[in-house]
């Protein structure tokens, strides 16, 4: 008996790189052919998106009727939370944040010329942390400006003095309490101070994720210290996260790697990242920053559990056979309505399965199928006997819960010095499409942690601690503040 087919189905890696591995220009023209080829040594069809896996964090939540998660909720916004548009000449908001050991500043632009709203965003930054130049730069930038990357990285690094600029195109970005969805944007976050930053840039080989890994921590080997921190900005399309991921984890002990994977509108099928005052795709960037810096890393999820978590008794690679030592299937069954259950594709796209990758930690993965006579469950992820597992959705209002609590943690994180600087990497399966408003994580960011300065994009996948490393997520936004260790 065949698994039920999901046309949104994923798997937990992205498709396969291009035959090159050598970095080029980001073309707006050149699209990415979309597989639905079977997988070799699969019971079952599975029909890759754009963005490879879906998958984020879970923490344990109280039980609810499964009914409740199935239900549209209705769309809510405190009164308190003012959200402001960009200006009509698009310089945006300009926030900064002053410590001994650093000093930030963020920036955001909606200038459709690329060179112009590199500039503008990154003037806004240096101004607002009253700085002349940077150590480094982190710059995001549109689909709107594929064609105009490298400007925009080469103007941005010539105005903030530095050749550490780093980033990615994004479906959108956003820095202060502005969230640019749907339209152009650049956001960019200056820091300078005493901290030492390596760049690196990787090009990535099809079937090769530990070599991506071992070059970044060669190129880092320096400055790799515990407690330093790793932004990594990737490929979404072409890099193979969970082994470079692990790679990086061994190569790197002690090291936290945060970011996330370059994302766009749509329109063009494929992605970019940025190294110096070049834009490539197929390849993987970064900086890592040491010295006597603090890091503290929050991860909000939109995904939340229905039912009840059970453990795996019973599995064979990523074909799940028993949870609890009772058919998969009937768990599955017990908290997904019937009409879901007749319509397979549907339910594959609703449902996801969370699994345990810590203590009171979960990443969850999209469904593959689904076998009632076997009483089999198939996940986008290998799964391991006694591994915990539970059944969930996304859901907006625990999302907004949750982004609250993740905020609240990190204010009393910081409540004995300041933070100087925060990075936030919120997935393109959140924002205006999914709260039915837009700008609201930004606009909570603003409200709990008050000046600090804020940047980041959308994602195609976000990085951050899960467990004893860093893992994908997805569905999830990713919190990362730096400030003075004392």
């Amino acid at each position: 008996m065949s698994f039920r087919d999901s046309p949104t189905a994923t798997t937990s890696e992205s498709k396969e790189s291009p035959a090159t591995a050598s970095s080029r220009s980001f073309s707006p023209r050149r699209r990415r052919r979309r597989s639905t080829a079977a997988t070799s040594g699969s019971p079952f069809r599975t029909w890759r998106t754009a963005f490879g896996a879906w998958s984020c964090c879970f923490t344990r939540c109280r039980l609810r009727r499964p009914g409740e998660f199935f239900r549209a909720h209705e769309l809510q916004f405190p009164k308190t939370l003012a959200l402001r548009g960009p200006s009509p000449k698009g310089r945006g908001v300009r926030l900064s944040g002053e410590v001994e050991v650093l000093r930030a500043g963020a920036g955001l632009s909606t200038e459709r010329d690329s060179a112009r709203a590199a500039a503008d965003a990154t003037a806004a930054a240096l101004e607002s942390a009253g700085l002349g130049r940077a150590d480094v730069l982190l710059l995001f930038a549109t689909t709107h400006h594929g064609p105009g990357f490298t400007r925009a990285t080469r103007t941005g690094g010539n105005l903030a003095g530095t050749d550490n600029v780093i980033g990615c195109s994004a479906a959108g970005v956003l820095a202060g309490e502005l969230e640019v969805e749907g339209g152009p944007g650049v956001a960019a976050l200056v820091l300078q101070g005493e901290l030492a930053a390596r760049r690196f840039f990787v090009p990535l080989e099809r079937g090769r994720p530990q070599r991506a890994a071992d070059c970044v921590a060669d190129a880092v080997a320096d400055a790799a210290k515990p407690g330093a921190v790793l932004f990594l900005f990737a490929d979404s399309y072409n890099v193979q996260w969970e082994p470079l991921l692990q790679g990086l984890a061994s190569g790197l002990p002690g090291v936290r790697v945060v970011g996330g994977g370059a994302s766009e509108n749509g329109s063009v099928g494929e992605v970019a990242v940025f190294a110096g005052n070049a834009s490539s795709s197929n390849a993987i960037s970064g900086v890592l920053l040491a010295g006597d810096l603090r890091t503290t890393v929050g991860v909000t999820h939109a995904v939340h559990r229905v039912g009840c978590v059970h453990r795996v008794t019973s599995a064979q690679g990523n074909v799940i056979l028993a949870l609890d030592g009772r058919p998969a299937y009937e768990a599955f069954a017990a908290v997904v309505p019937a009409s879901l259950l007749e319509d397979p594709p549907r339910a594959l796209a609703v449902v996801l399965a969370g699994l345990s990758v810590g203590e009171g930690e979960f990443v969850a993965r999209h469904l593959r199928g689904f076998d009632p006579q076997r009483g089999a469950v198939a996940l986008a992820a290998p799964v391991v006997e006694g591994q915990e597992l539970f059944f969930g959705v996304r859901d907006p209002q625990g999302a907004r819960d949750d982004l609250q609590r993740v905020l609240v943690d990190q204010a009393a994180a910081w409540e004995a010095t300041s933070p100087a600087a925060a990075l936030y990497v919120n997935c393109v399966g959140r924002g205006r499409g999914f709260y039915g408003v837009p700008g609201l994580d930004t606009a909570y960011i603003r409200q709990h942690l008050g000046g600090v300065p804020v940047a980041g994009f959308f994602s195609g996948a976000e990085i951050a601690p899960g467990g004893a490393m860093s893992r994908l997520h997805q569905y999830t936004g990713v919190l990362a503040m730096l400030g003075p260790r004392t």
